[in-house]
């Protein structure tokens, strides 16, 4: 992690999942604590203890196991983080979700496996003119995102209008430029983009609910036999008019197999609901086969287009730990995630 406590003595919005985890601990009989990013050599660690007056600050063994809630990428590429990877390696202790996934390393992994293939929209990076010009050829609507981005954020629609190219942006819907030409608008996403890494997706007519695009959010988690399970499903609900569904640009949440209920008929929600599964299923494995970090949790975006074929939008290796919801105990993820590590501790332990 790379948070410090905030006045109130808590870690935010992270705090009631911090808060949940060492419950989940206490009653399993594991030490559970947190960790900044430093140097593992002395062989102990400046860790965080939740106790009666909020956390402390003690000397505490080197734990067996790292689970990565890093929130900054620029932290995840810098020296001190790799010598702290580095530092894991030597020790052979296991850490999950080490990384943060950039949106285009995802498209390139996955279209490596042949079946996942009908479920991808055709991304490349936006770069030379020449690529980009035969791209925008062949699509009508064309989404332009930052490879790295999160929440919605930054994101543009492109769209064909009598001839020239209408240009949206999340987040602004007042705000809308056209461009005339291709090359002009090659210029204007030029800027637009200040030198960070965007992408260029295949807009898809997704499946709508009163003028509201809708996506799903499915939660993942590897089980004790290292094997991905659903933890929840929530169907994203967009405002109307709004090019995205995003939670933080103003989207609602609803529990995902109960929309497919009200949205088709129980056989159809069934299928459906089974479908989406076993791709985001299909997704989180054909990741973990083709990427050198360890994952044990992913979120997997997923969309329906209006044939309800489902495609695969993004997939956060960070998801969000907001509270949502009310659980007597502790949420379903976070069983699973601290199951998922004792499983890495007796693989690492035989």
């Amino acid at each position: 992690m790379n948070q410090t406590p905030l006045q109130d003595g808590t870690f935010g919005e992270m705090e009631k999942f911090y808060q949940e985890m060492k419950s989940y601990c206490n009653q399993q009989g594991i030490p559970f604590y947190l960790v900044k990013l430093q140097s593992l050599q002395e062989g102990v660690v400046e860790g965080y203890l939740p106790g009666q007056d909020g956390w402390q600050t003690l000397p505490l063994p080197i734990p067996d196991v790292f689970y990565n809630r890093i929130h900054s990428r620029k932290l995840e590429e810098s020296h001190s983080f790799k010598l702290f990877k580095t530092e894991l390696e030597e020790r052979s202790i296991p850490m999950f979700n080490g990384r943060f996934l950039s949106k285009h390393d995802v498209h390139e992994l996955l279209i490596l496996e042949n079946e996942l293939l009908p479920n991808l929209p055709e991304t490349i990076l936006f770069n030379e003119m020449e690529s980009f010009l035969r791209f925008i050829e062949k699509h009508s609507v064309i989404y332009f995102k930052p490879a790295s981005g999160s929440q919605g954020r930054n994101i543009c629609r492109l769209t064909q209008v009598a001839g020239k190219w209408k240009i949206e942006q999340s987040g602004n819907l007042q705000d809308v430029h056209f461009a005339d030409t291709d090359e002009k608008l090659y210029e204007t996403l030029k800027r637009f983009s200040r030198k960070q890494s965007f992408i260029l997706q295949k807009g898809i007519s997704l499946f709508e609910t009163d003028q509201r695009k809708v996506d799903f959010r499915i939660l993942l988690h590897r089980n004790e036999l290292l094997e991905w399970k659903v933890s929840s499903m929530v169907a994203r609900i967009g405002d109307p008019g709004t090019i995205v569904s995003n939670l933080a640009q103003g989207g609602l949440m609803k529990n995902g197999p109960d929309f497919l209920k009200e949205a088709f008929d129980l056989q159809n929600a069934s299928r459906i609901y089974q479908k989406l599964v076993r791709l985001a299923k299909n997704t989180a494995q054909a990741l973990v086969e083709n990427h050198e970090d360890s994952f044990g949790e992913l979120g997997i975006d997923l969309a329906l287009d209006t044939d309800t074929h489902p495609w695969i939008i993004e997939v956060n290796s960070k998801p969000s730990k907001k509270f949502q919801g009310n659980y007597e105990t502790f949420r379903p993820s976070v069983k699973s995630i601290i199951d998922f590590m004792l499983a890495l501790n007796r693989e690492n332990h035989p």
